[in-house]
């Protein structure tokens, strides 16, 4: 059974205050392969990640997407 994660916000570690949900976002490492287009796309690592950001400070927590989601609070805001 899954623990309801609106009671269990992620906070922020500087600021203990709640932090916001601003989506999924794909990090890109390695070249970007120009000219070899889609092709090229297949030999790079990409992520994605879940991303929160205090309200307060700006700082920035990231997720892996798909693990562990259960647990956050993923309703996004404004």
């Amino acid at each position: 059974m899954a623990s309801d994660p609106t009671l269990n916000p992620i906070v922020c570690s500087r600021c203990n205050v709640a932090l916001d949900y601003v989506g999924s976002k794909n990090f890109h490492e390695g070249t970007r392969w120009g000219a070899l287009g889609e092709i090229g796309e297949l030999f790079v690592k990409k992520e994605r990640f879940d991303v929160y950001v205090c309200p307060r400070c700006g700082g920035v927590e990231l997720f892996v997407d798909g693990i562990g989601e259960e647990l956050r609070p993923r309703e996004k805001k404004g």
